[in-house]
């Protein structure tokens, strides 16, 4: 488990205006995760850790004018970037909100979480996990993803910076078990060189 590091907002924070130019996500990687998601129209679906808001113009095509997004980060820098290339008054199924998952009050009764490219930086994460499946409703769908390997992403945390050094991928085996004690069961679960992803539909109250 990542060791807690106060420091770890302020990097996200100072590194938001420059984030897009410095990390590239491969759409067609990105579209096949969504794909694996399956998010139908109409859905209400909370986007975890939306950073510069990547997953947006992806799970917007897929929910229809009669689907609803809440995007969530904790950066207020990061949430103004995502907010400047989707602004509300544009796209009105979409909806921000400035929140730690580990301690604010969540919203609840959604079709589908999902967390992209952000679990690692979660300091306790089968705390995340719980309270995560508990914004679901009964059947609705958590989905952990990240569009390289578990190494790659790991590594690369490692070198970019003490405040995100110990942010770590946990093996996937540790990532179901949290899964299963939140009382989800698996849909999914791929972890090789091209992806990490867990998929889970909530099934216990």
């Amino acid at each position: 488990m990542s060791t807690p590091n106060p420091k770890q907002r302020d990097f996200f924070d100072e590194k938001a205006a420059e984030w897009d130019q410095k990390v590239r996500h491969d759409a067609l990687k990105v579209e096949r995760i969504v794909d694996l998601l399956s998010p139908c129209r109409g859905w209400r679906v909370l986007d975890v850790g939306t950073g510069t808001g990547v997953l947006i113009p992806f799970l917007l095509h897929r929910l229809g004018g009669e689907g609803s997004m809440m995007a969530v980060d904790y950066s207020e820098n990061m949430l103004r970037v995502a907010a400047g290339k989707f602004p509300p008054s544009t796209y009105p199924n979409l909806e921000f909100l400035k929140a730690d998952i580990l301690t604010d009050e969540l919203p609840d009764e959604y079709d589908a979480v999902i967390c992209y490219s952000v679990f690692p930086h979660f300091m306790d994460q089968p705390r995340a996990v719980r309270r995560l499946s508990r914004c679901l409703r009964l059947g609705g769908l958590l989905m952990v993803a990240h569009s390289s390997s578990r190494e790659t992403i790991n590594g690369v945390h490692m070198e970019a910076g003490r405040e995100v050094a110990n942010d770590f991928l946990p093996p996937m085996p540790e990532l179901l078990a949290m899964m299963r004690a939140a009382g989800m069961e698996l849909v999914y679960s791929q972890d090789d060189e091209e992806y990490y992803i867990a998929l889970a539909r909530r099934v216990k109250a």
